[in-house]
């Protein structure tokens, strides 16, 4: 089985919760408080999540860049059970971060977005002993590069790791299945699809695609 995850960049926490809401009747399996809520509402966006649906997964994308340690203590500590950290901020971020978890039990994803050679990153965050890999393409590079998708790295990464592998970034649909296919273990859904038309059809798109993650073997 796959997992699916959506995107909550939204600035307010009632407007996340909302969606958050919208999503679960779809299905969806894990919330993320994204960078948007977490600019935006700080870490209260956590302890909203937390309150509000005591029993989901929620991943911090926080996206460090330094200070491992301490910015994993705080979200751990507001309900996270995930924190996101830049594959480009270094051994020492990550391994502070992962001190963190081996402490108090928030997990660890590394995001690779901007290496050059994803597959060498992959392995050295493995190596180190990070939970999950993030495989993203970034806001301002699917708008300039349309010939990229998130999915370009994936295979060539999955034969190369035994660690869990997410997507994220602009997918669609035929995204999410096809990477379900390719044996990814989650996927991330922001826009086009989250927050769309925060409704039936955000509902119905979000449905598809747990679909596809409730069919991989």
């Amino acid at each position: 089985m796959g997992y699916v995850q959506i995107s909550l960049d939204c600035p307010s926490c009632d407007e996340a919760i909302k969606l958050s809401h919208l999503a679960i009747q779809a299905g969806v399996h894990w919330l993320e408080a994204g960078t948007g809520l977490l600019l935006g509402s700080g870490l209260e966006g956590i302890r909203a999540l937390r309150r509000e649906f005591p029993n989901m997964p929620i991943i911090a994308d926080t996206k460090i860049m330094d200070g491992g340690y301490p910015l994993s203590k705080w979200c751990g500590k507001a309900g996270a059970d995930y924190t996101v950290v830049m594959s480009a901020a270094g051994e020492h971020v990550i391994r502070g971060a992962l001190k963190w978890r081996d402490e108090y039990g928030t997990k660890v994803m590394v995001d690779t977005m901007y290496e050059s050679d994803q597959v060498s990153a992959c392995r050295r965050c493995e190596d180190m002993g990070v939970d999950y890999l993030v495989l993203h393409l970034g806001l301002e590079e699917r708008a300039v590069e349309t010939t990229r998708s998130a999915l370009d790295y994936l295979q060539m990464v999955h034969d190369k790791v035994s660690i869990p592998i997410q997507v994220v970034g602009g997918l669609s649909i035929a995204d999410c299945v096809r990477a379900f296919d390719m044996g990814v273990h989650s996927v991330a859904i922001g826009s086009p699809i989250v927050p769309g038309d925060s409704g039936s059809k955000m509902v119905d798109d979000l449905r598809q695609i747990v679909e596809a993650a409730n069919r991989q073997n």
